[in-house]
């Protein structure tokens, strides 16, 4: 159950995304505090352990946020002067951006309209003598098509990077994402399925020497490196262990209450619902909707702001492509660049997903649709 003030606003941000914490986390983070709060201790170090082992990894390096991992990852990575790295263009600006400090000249990649993860089939085309890695992304929670991913990589001798900040659990063709690849990098922030304490990350790998330096360039390199700190705390692992004895059943929620929202809105004409590829688990950090504005007769920012102001429910846009931000357009991008993810991200939105909701809640937001848009067609709004 909600607490009231959470039930009162429970489709406003930051309660309409993310975990959610319980008692256990509590008792866990006092415990950590009767033991003066040590950093990267024995905790720290069971839920790399386990974390890795539920995902199908061999070893797992933790850190305070996913973008200390991926920093991590980008020094382990060498990159040079002219070096390229393939990127989806619909992602968060994070993908690129650590990679972009460490000297990497970013090639941006289509994503396919419906899986919205980076397009298979225009992504070798992509590759070029100076390309060192492909970087992708489990949007939304779905995995990629990772099969025909891992063979262009490494027929091309391509370092293979996961960005899995959606995606903890899902799995493809009954293998966890830790099995493909070199690097897999997960997010613990609080919009994340799940969260330790509002920031935390994770790298896992195969390769036990790279396990090994990766923990020692967390800590300023252990006088062997020039490295860094982006250690994880104890009290981050202790809520993580308990957040990862959730995360299944959590999880089942997220796709209970997906196919439940699709069974109310998929006669909705004008809105796509989320589309599921086969032989994959889909965890659903979030739910994807498309707006074809000619037929629902509103664009997706109309229809998200009238969610706002008639029902209080708080859709949200997703990232722009990363090729049309302006730090990327100082850098030689822009408009054009992938065409058909740039004309799916001006139509893409997420409805509020949470463990924290019932069956009644999503009847409630979905009648909260179902009123904006039959207003909208009557002229009310």
């Amino acid at each position: 159950m909600l607490s009231p003030r959470l039930e009162e606003n429970k489709w406003d941000l930051p309660h309409s995304y993310g975990s959610m914490y319980g008692v256990e986390e509590a008792q866990a983070m006092l415990e950590v505090l009767n033991e003066w709060a040590p950093t990267n201790n024995k905790r720290v170090r069971e839920y790399e352990s386990r974390f890795s082992t539920f995902v199908g990894a061999s070893y797992g390096v933790a850190t305070n946020s996913w973008g200390g991992a991926a920093h991590l990852v980008a020094i382990m990575m060498d990159i040079k002067e002219g070096d390229e790295i393939i990127v989806p263009a619909m992602a968060m600006s994070a993908t690129a951006n650590i990679f972009v400090r460490e000297g990497a000249k970013i090639v941006f990649a289509e994503s396919n309209p419906r899986t919205f993860n980076i397009d298979v089939e225009k992504l070798e085309e992509k590759i070029t003598s100076k390309t060192k890695a492909i970087i992708i992304v489990h949007m939304c929670g779905q995995p990629c098509d990772m099969d025909p991913i891992v063979d262009i990589a490494r027929r091309h001798g391509l370092l293979l990077v996961q960005d899995a900040a959606h995606a903890p659990g899902a799995m493809y063709k009954g293998k966890g994402l830790g099995e493909f690849g070199d690097y897999v990098i997960y997010s613990f922030h609080q919009a994340k399925n799940i969260c330790t304490l509002g920031e935390g990350g994770m790298v896992v790998t195969n390769n036990k020497e790279w396990a090994e330096k990766l923990k020692k360039l967390r800590g300023h390199g252990a006088g062997l490196y020039i490295g860094v700190s982006n250690r994880m705390t104890e009290i981050q692992a202790a809520v993580g262990l308990v957040q990862l004895d959730r995360i299944k059943t959590h999880t089942e929620t997220r796709r209970r209450l997906s196919y439940y929202i699709n069974e109310f809105i998929r006669d909705i004409d004008g809105l796509s619902t989320p589309y599921e590829i086969s032989d994959v688990y889909h965890v659903y950090h979030l739910y994807n909707l498309l707006v074809d504005e000619k037929r629902l007769g509103m664009t997706k920012n109309e229809l998200m702001r009238y969610l706002w102001k008639k029902r209080r429910i708080m859709a949200i846009s997703y990232y722009p492509t990363v090729n049309c931000l302006p730090p990327y357009k100082e850098l030689g991008h822009g408009e054009g660049e992938c065409p058909i993810t740039e004309e799916m991200a001006a139509r893409a939105i997420a409805l509020p997903m949470s463990p924290r909701y019932t069956e009644a809640d999503i009847e409630e937001m979905v009648t909260g649709i179902r009123d904006v848009v039959n207003m909208r067609k009557k002229g009310l709004i």
